[in-house]
């Protein structure tokens, strides 16, 4: 794709989105910030604290009907939804997701986001995020993902619509917890 492909306009005359680039942005952030509060807290049953605190995060910046399709073989593999849409479905599908692979912790950092405006009230917009899974075990899974989104604005606000979630590979890496105080714990000594 082209720079002119993602909407970068820098000496080319084209009207200012800066506003609306970062409210685009700030729904990937906003997305990440949710998944994590489910992999950081503990499922427990009917009054699971994190899903719904990730339920209210997600409303924020999904729609209301936004449809997620997870690829775990990349962009040509077989994929399947992640849960039955909306932000309360998104929510209890990763919840159960993290729970049957025995998360325990999890960072999405959002890397490389760019945004591509197909209208005044529509946008797509990819990113890269590294992935970081603790597991029950003490081994960690490392996994980098694709987002690819598609944003509609309603109301002012900027939310996702659609998603695809590629993952291209995982590494699984043994547990290595050292004391940052003792460095005789330190591999290789």
């Amino acid at each position: 794709m082209s720079d002119m492909d993602f909407g970068i306009s820098v000496g080319r005359g084209s009207e200012d989105r800066t506003a609306d680039r970062f409210a685009v942005a700030d729904a990937a952030y906003l997305y990440a910030t949710a998944i994590d509060t489910i992999g950081n807290s503990s499922a427990t049953g009917a009054s699971d604290g994190g899903v719904a605190e990730a339920t209210a995060l997600l409303s924020r910046c999904l729609t209301s009907d936004a449809e997620l399709r997870l690829f775990l073989a990349g962009p040509s593999g077989p994929w399947q939804p992640l849960g039955p849409g909306g932000p309360a479905g998104v929510a209890a599908a990763v919840r159960a997701y993290f729970t049957a692979y025995g998360y325990v912790g999890t960072q999405h950092s959002v890397g490389n986001i760019r945004i591509a405006f197909t209208n005044t009230d529509a946008a797509i917009a990819t990113s890269q995020i590294p992935c970081f899974h603790w597991l029950a075990d003490e081994r960690m899974l490392l996994a980098p993902v694709s987002y690819r989104d598609e944003l509609v604005r309603k109301d002012g606000v900027w939310r996702i619509a659609k998603r695809d979630i590629y993952a291209m590979r995982f590494w699984v890496a043994a547990g290595y917890a050292p004391d940052p105080l003792d460095p005789s714990l330190a591999r290789g000594t």
